[in-house]
């Protein structure tokens, strides 16, 4: 056996079943199937440190968020002070918030440069043979077009997620842990407020300028900054949903 890997393939002895293979040499773990090309994909040994890879980017995409939520407080009270005060706020003052503004662009960045991290950790794991394939219930390709279906893209990604630990476990009705389903759950009315707030700017954008324009921009950073402490909360948890995963994941294999 030349795998690099640890998993399930097809037994020396036996090809209806299959035994488990720790990266050196074949255990006494056995269970009835036979091995198919997506079982004889190796787990990389770069997965495991790449899942603190991961978790450092969602560290990243918190942090960027945290800066965001400063932002808009800064720019409510920009905002509180043209509505009060208009004849001391000065051209400096406007363009102080729009540079900070700019800014805040990096939390895209981050999300989408984590986005993919996440999505290749999980593809990874869910195609590779440690899988138990009489545990899990879809196909590894989900791992990826289950985030840019429309509508489906609200929970099969949380699906996949339960699939890799329903392969790990070999358990095909393992509960999903707490943290899994508020990590999720934070995920979603972080994509439904995000959707707000982007109608919102919008719609800042084509208001004159004066008190109509720093009522709509209020509106706008009012509901970015809720978005930024659900994003805050979702990336805490979906670092403790890595390291969970990657726990089972890793962990010796049982019959």
């Amino acid at each position: 056996m030349t795998a690099q890997g640890e998993g399930w393939f097809a037994d020396p002895q036996d090809a209806s079943r299959l035994r488990w293979w720790d990266g050196t040499r074949w255990t006494e773990h056995t269970h009835p199937g036979a091995a198919t090309t997506q079982w004889d994909t190796p787990l990389p040994r770069w997965w495991s440190g790449f899942s603190f890879v991961v978790q450092a980017a969602l560290l990243t995409c918190g942090a960027a968020s945290s800066f965001t939520f400063w932002v808009d407080l800064e720019t409510l009270a920009f905002v509180e002070e043209v509505r009060l005060r208009p004849d001391s706020v000065t051209v400096a003052d406007g363009e102080r918030i729009d540079s900070l503004t700019s800014w805040t662009s990096l939390e895209v960045l981050a999300m989408l440069g984590t986005g993919v991290l996440f999505i290749v950790w999980l593809y990874t794991a869910h195609r590779s043979s440690r899988m138990d394939r009489r545990a899990t219930r879809h196909k590894s390709g989900w791992a990826i077009g289950g985030w840019f279906v429309p509508v489906l893209n609200l929970w099969r990604p949380f699906q996949m997620v339960s699939d890799v630990r329903r392969g790990a476990t070999g358990d095909a009705d393992a509960p999903v842990s707490f943290r899994q389903g508020w990590w999720w759950g934070t995920w979603v009315a972080l994509s439904l407020a995000s959707g707000v707030v982007s109608a919102l700017y919008s719609r800042a954008a084509s208001a004159p300028a004066g008190p109509e324009y720093a009522d709509a921009l209020g509106d706008a950073t009012s509901w970015e900054r809720l978005s930024s402490v659900i994003s805050v909360v979702s990336a805490l948890l979906a670092v403790l949903v890595v390291h969970e995963i990657r726990t089972r994941v890793l962990a010796p294999a049982r019959d």
